[in-house]
């Protein structure tokens, strides 16, 4: 059957409480209608949902609705900082009866998921493809996250628990127990692994070759599905207007051209409040000219007193250009961060709050870009003494980062996801005519 030009409806469903996962399925969803696609978006409730709208998609609401103390649980959990399931069996049980209704109203004939765990039931039992977007970061290779250690797990050497990890990671059974109960109630058969909940029918990686693939056997996906990084910028250059734009600019340079050495701290919106009052206040001792953004980890009356030296932002409209002006970046290991970085071709220090993120930074360190320091095990002096060993050795990281910022193609994960989302459509759709 030859194919056709028909871009049918797809379903697009990011975890909207998460704004990295909300900001690459609009830039995606974008991408497809421009190519003569239809999208409309599914949301279990988020802070970041109003952003959707805001780009003018349209949202069916599916409840179970989360609230702030299950994203707690859910965040906790994933930073190993909390023992326990971050679905419970009748949470799970809900959410797929009522992704299942949302499916068959709406008769979208694809689901692409960033990462919303339900849809590996919830789409195969209504018979449709599932597709996931996920960052994809790779395999641990220097060392383990340290939210998966304890005081004996300590104790072993890394060389010797990295392949062990590496080997439990794709084939634990961890929180599966809810997910096949609900799955066989449905007449599927059981998930193998935890891994194989978010493989789907296909699984596409925002991430370069270029980056992770600088040391053997670091792939998590075949090649063929790997699209690029899909970077946010457009999506919080919306947030303000012109002229506030160019109100914060000018502070920013102004700062900037202050006498000495310059840092940017930032985050993103995952960060940890108490982590972060940690290192501004260890800033806040030095005499770094510190541009900080602390997106939504603070409320405007948790703002410490600080310094001249630190200039303090919830957003500002162009993160990518603070990292081309400044020195260093001190961060979390997100992806859009990561990358920002890794563009801007200035040195990093990193704090991963979860083992994606630890594993985006473990490249960078790869790269020879800078370090990976331990949120868990926080020490104010390791970080002025790693700030230090940057300063001091500041020729060869710059060097470095600006050789990693040549390797990097330009970024176009959103339209590549886009073309790879209409392949695999039509594939399937073909598949499904040539049946008997």
């Amino acid at each position: 059957m030859a194919k056709t030009d028909k871009k049918p409806l797809v379903g697009f469903f990011p975890l909207t409480y998460n704004l990295a996962e909300v900001g690459r399925a609009i830039l995606v969803a974008r991408q497809y209608v421009k190519k003569g696609g239809k999208a409309v978006f599914f949301s279990h409730g988020g802070k970041y949902e109003h952003l959707i709208k805001d780009f003018g998609y349209d949202i069916v609401r599916v409840p179970p609705f989360y609230n702030e103390n299950i994203v707690k649980d859910i965040v906790s959990i994933n930073r190993g900082e909390k023992r326990g399931i971050p679905y419970s069996e009748s949470f799970l049980r809900k959410a797929v009866k009522e992704e299942v209704k949302a499916f068959n109203k709406t008769k979208i004939k694809m689901v692409v998921s960033f990462v919303n765990y339900p849809c590996s039931i919830s789409a195969r039992s209504v018979g449709i493809p599932l597709i996931y977007v996920t960052p994809a970061p790779g395999r641990f290779h220097y060392k383990i996250h340290d939210g998966f250690e304890n005081s004996l797990t300590r104790l072993i050497p890394q060389f010797l628990k990295v392949p062990v990890y590496n080997y439990l990671f794709y084939s634990s059974k961890k929180y599966l127990k809810p997910f096949n109960i609900v799955a066989n109630e449905y007449g599927l058969n059981s998930f193998k692994s935890t891994h194989e909940v978010i493989d789907g029918d296909f699984k596409i990686g925002t991430n370069f070759l270029e980056f992770i693939d600088i040391i053997p056997n670091q792939l998590e996906l075949p090649k063929k599905n790997y699209v690029g990084i899909i970077l946010l910028n457009s999506i919080f250059s919306q947030k303000f207007n012109d002229k506030e734009a160019k109100i914060i600019d000018k502070k920013i340079q102004k700062h900037l051209k202050r006498q000495g050495k310059s840092i940017l701290l930032t985050m993103g919106s995952s960060g940890d409040k108490k982590f972060f009052l940690d290192i501004i206040n260890t800033l806040n001792k030095t005499e770094y000219n510190v541009i900080a953004v602390y997106a939504k980890i603070l409320k405007k009356d948790e703002l410490p007193e600080l310094n001249d030296n630190i200039l303090l932002f919830d957003f500002v409209p162009a993160i990518q250009d603070i990292h081309k002006k400044v020195d260093l970046t001190i961060m979390h290991g997100g992806q859009g961060t990561v990358y920002s970085a890794a563009y801007a071709g200035k040195p990093i220090i990193g704090f991963p709050m979860n083992f994606e993120q630890h594993l985006n930074l473990e490249k960078m360190v790869g790269h020879n870009v800078g370090f990976l320091l331990s949120r868990r095990y926080f020490k104010e002096k390791n970080l002025l003494n790693t700030i230090s060993k940057v300063f001091n050795n500041y020729d060869y990281y710059l060097k470095n980062a600006k050789a990693l910022t040549k390797k990097l193609p330009p970024p176009a994960g959103d339209k590549k996801a886009a073309d790879k989302i209409i392949e695999l459509i039509e594939k399937y759709q073909e598949e499904k005519t040539d049946e008997p």
